[in-house]
């Protein structure tokens, strides 16, 4: 591998264009051998809930669903268990974590994004 890009996302995935600009990215770095971890906080953790892929088949919630396992996906478990997603409602590429994965995120990342919402 290359090298580790962080991403944390805070918005939700039918409310703002940072989530596919999150996955375009997620999509080219491991495309050239980049490990790739998208941390998802708050309305966030809807990107990774089973229920929306009944979405159109182009929708960025299908490219989630089919990111390599060279993206790994980690949800703020809190912001998961708050909104109704325990781990039996989450895609297969995905899983509930802690802060405590954030801050190794923020440690081992060559390069960290954040996708806030805020213009």
């Amino acid at each position: 591998m290359n090298g580790h890009l962080g991403i944390l996302l805070f918005t939700s995935p039918v409310q703002h264009r940072s989530v596919e600009t999150a996955v375009s990215l997620a999509e080219a770095a491991t495309a050239q051998g980049h490990r790739v971890t998208l941390f998802l906080l708050a309305d966030a953790v809807y990107c990774s809930s089973r229920a929306l892929l009944g979405a159109p088949e182009e929708s960025v919630l299908h490219r989630i669903a089919r990111l390599p396992s060279a993206a790994e996906l980690v949800n703020c478990g809190t912001c998961a268990r708050f909104r109704g997603l325990d781990d039996g409602a989450l895609i297969p590429n995905a899983r509930n974590g802690t802060l405590e994965d954030l801050t190794e995120l923020l440690r081992s990342a060559d390069r960290f994004l954040a996708f806030t919402g805020e213009t």
